[in-house]
């Protein structure tokens, strides 16, 4: 259980992540196209693998497919064994398979294509986000080469065919992500979210029902992030759950339970718990909390809450 633990959370932490691709110009190439941009994200690759680099491969990918010109140039002669292999993976990812096995042979990595052949991973022309957090990175970085919103599009369409109780999961773990970071613990309360997804969805028995909770949550708070300083992505996303009146629905009910766990904890914050607690302040709030830490229904974390507003007390 501890192991699958651990993994969720370096998924959640290394994954679809807005700070990493912020360090460099990967962002906001599609507006510029600028060679520069390229060899940044390629040197920053040579000092070594920090993160998952699906972002890189789908970035390199879209533009192998849509500028010859710019692959040819990418393509020159590379001195990273890493690199080397990033290249080819982004080839074959393009559907460009003669040009993969040519890379290959004369950079001596035909071992490595052989491997690539094997697992035969998605080819980015027809990739959809399910149970792999890294499919919504490799969409992420096709949108920043070429700003096309189909490929933000791809991503969301995972949130179609979840049901309410995933789909409203996932979106409570990106707002505690994008609030918290990867562990999705505030300050002074228990590390339980991870755990209570884990447990609610049989991660040791039926991994693939968790991952996929994660690979939403995953994309859900990247494209909030990422919205943030991208007006395409923004107004797909928005879109998005705007036009679906089931997943519209469900943003606003975990939208108002965040705004709800959010009181509740700066309430915590001045009611300590404590003997002297004789209105159940601390109580009350310590519960509504817990209500939405534990993935129990939205409304739950609202009913603590009005039960101390029933009980004359003001929510300051």
């Amino acid at each position: 259980m501890k192991r699958m633990l651990y993994a969720a959370i370096a998924l959640l932490g290394i994954q679809c992540s807005p700070a990493a691709a912020d360090q460099n110009c990967m962002t906001g190439y599609y507006r510029t196209k600028q060679p520069a941009c390229v060899d940044s994200v390629l040197s920053q690759m040579r000092a070594g693998p920090n993160a998952d680099p699906s972002a890189a491969i789908g970035f390199l990918a879209q533009i192998f497919s849509t500028s010859p010109a710019e692959k040819q140039r990418i393509l020159q002669a590379e001195a990273s064994s890493y690199v080397k292999s990033v290249k080819l993976v982004a080839l074959y990812g393009a559907g460009l398979t003669e040009d993969a096995q040519k890379f290959a042979e004369e950079n001596q990595i035909t071992a490595t294509l052989q491997k690539i052949e094997k697992n035969q991973p998605a080819k980015l022309a027809v990739v959809r986000p399910s149970s792999n957090a890294a499919d919504n990175d490799l969409l992420i970085g096709a949108y920043m080469a070429s700003g096309d919103p189909s490929f933000i599009e791809r991503i969301l369409a995972n949130f179609s065919g979840a049901d309410d109780d995933m789909a409203g999961i996932a979106m409570r773990m990106g707002f505690m992500k994008g609030k918290f970071g990867p562990n999705m613990t505030a300050e002074g309360r228990d590390n339980v979210m991870a755990k209570m997804a884990c447990d609610k969805y049989a991660c040791k028995t039926e991994p693939a029902k968790f991952f996929r909770v994660l690979t939403l949550a995953s994309g859900f708070w990247a494209l909030q992030s990422l919205a943030s300083a991208d007006d395409g992505i923004k107004k797909t996303f928005s879109g998005f759950f705007a036009n679906d009146p089931r997943l519209k629905n469900l943003f606003a009910a975990e939208q108002a339970a965040f705004g709800n766990y959010m009181t509740a904890l700066t309430m915590l914050a001045v009611f300590k718990p404590d003997a002297k607690d004789r209105d159940k302040t601390a109580e009350n709030m310590s519960k509504a909390a817990s209500a939405f830490e534990n993935l129990e229904p939205a409304g739950k974390t609202f009913d603590h809450i009005e039960a101390y507003v029933k009980g004359g007390k003001k929510v300051k």
